[in-house]
């Protein structure tokens, strides 16, 4: 019997762009970017407790957007800047 770590690709499964937010930084705003971006099919938005970006949560609203880090002073800037991101950078 052959045993192959690599996981078969299942056939019709869609790819799809990941969008990380900071629970932190939801409740200080961004749940609004959030609140448009979680109804686009082409997005899997995860939440997570922390993202460990801490300095910049502090400062700025943020999302995570394919790997890269997204800013804005507001959830209408972030909201751009994410759908920016996803036009640039989609998978």
């Amino acid at each position: 019997m052959v045993f192959s770590f690599f996981k078969k690709k299942k056939e019709g499964k869609v790819l799809k762009n990941q969008l990380e937010f900071c629970m932190t930084n939801l409740s200080l705003g961004a749940v609004d970017a959030y609140d448009v971006l979680i109804e686009r099919d082409d997005v899997e938005i995860t939440e997570t407790g922390c993202t460990s970006n801490c300095e910049i949560c502090e400062c700025h609203l943020f999302a995570i957007v394919n790997g890269e880090i997204v800013l804005a002073d507001d959830a209408d800037a972030l909201l751009r800047n994410v759908q920016q991101e996803l036009e640039e950078n989609s998978v």
